[in-house]
């Protein structure tokens, strides 16, 4: 059983206790819930595809069924997870450290659907069913957009099931986008309408998610990949363990294939590898499990877990901070007491 958050009910946004990410993906009664506006009703039936210099059409489930099916593992996360850790704390969904999931995204990739896009495409834009009212421009619809090459890639998807389940109203029913590697926000649930366009795309939740005052982006830069994250599933917070201390949980990153964990159980002071544990199907997106068993005095412990990437990215030991509390990828840590 997962234990779950309730952020707020209108609209509905619920966290995922840590214990739940041990890497194992969860399904759509057990993940996370971020909405800005809540389900639409009734249900979109499916999304109007618009491309300049081709007929528009109409895409509805039924529709996807003779193109390449796939199925990936992917960690879906908040760009506001960790906001409630920052200090000051900015204004926005008091994530803790509960705003993520791992789960199976059902499909077909995007590009299949869109076919080759004209030469002179700068963005496409994906609306959602969901709208409500925002400042200062009033009622709008959910949109984001992608850039052309984004939209061309193999990556992006058009999902119809989480888990192996057909999509359920607050996910997205019947139809949505899936980025892999980018926090949620381009994740647009909902789908009615997909839009090629020739000019750049510049929607109120486009300017929204961007850095500003941050000490690693500059001012205005878009927020995107998920930043390098390790999170600990067992021991929880405050639970009473037996010498040596087992840690476990699992790490993931948007910018490169996670390539280590380090694991303290002295706040900090000394560091010891973990063994990484990858699904032999999972690939790129997938969370990669990590276990280590550390020896430690009786007493209180502080259990620490932090991950590097590739790229070379790392998770800092202190809070991330900017204005919209976004990209706080900071060490998880726990306190528990070693008998």
């Amino acid at each position: 059983m997962v234990f779950q958050r309730v952020i707020s009910d209108r609209p509905p946004n619920t966290g995922v206790l840590p214990t739940a990410l041990s890497g194992d993906s969860l399904d759509q009664q057990e993940m996370f819930v971020r909405c800005s506006f809540g389900p639409p009703f009734p249900l979109p039936t499916g999304f109007d595809v618009i491309v300049p210099g081709k007929r528009p059409r109409q895409i509805t489930p039924d529709m996807l069924g003779p193109l390449p099916p796939v199925e990936v593992d992917v960690v879906l996360e908040c760009a506001g997870n960790g906001r409630a850790l920052m200090r000051p704390t900015p204004e926005g969904i008091p994530w803790l450290l509960d705003g993520v999931s791992p789960i199976t995204v059902g499909g077909v990739r995007l590009a299949d659907v869109l076919g080759s896009l004209p030469e002179d495409i700068v963005d496409v834009v994906f609306t959602g069913a969901d709208r409500g009212f925002v400042h200062p421009e009033g009622e709008v619809h959910y949109q984001y957009s992608l850039s052309a090459d984004e939209a061309r890639s193999r990556g992006p998807i058009l999902a119809t099931h989480i888990g192996g389940e057909p999509l359920t109203a607050v996910h997205g029913a019947p139809i949505r986008l899936i980025v892999p590697g980018q926090y949620g926000m381009k994740s647009v649930k909902w789908l009615t309408r997909v839009e090629a366009m020739t000019s750049r795309f510049t929607g109120h939740f486009v300017r929204r998610y961007r850095y500003l005052g941050d000490a690693v982006e500059p001012d205005g830069a878009q927020v995107g990949h998920i930043e390098v994250r390790s999170m600990i599933s067992s021991p929880f917070n405050g639970e009473t363990v037996s010498a040596p201390v087992e840690v476990r949980g699992s790490a993931w990153s948007g910018s490169g294939e996670v390539e280590a964990v380090e694991v303290s159980v002295d706040d900090g002071a000394t560091w010891h590898q973990a063994n990484l544990i990858r699904r032999e199907t999972g690939g790129r997106w997938a969370p990669v499990r990590w276990a280590v068993t550390i020896d430690r005095p009786a007493g209180r412990a502080i259990v620490l877990a932090r991950a590097f990437d590739a790229a070379g990215a790392s998770q800092p030991l202190d809070p991330r901070w900017n204005e919209k509390g976004y990209g706080n990828n900071v060490v998880h840590r726990v306190s528990v007491d070693v008998v």
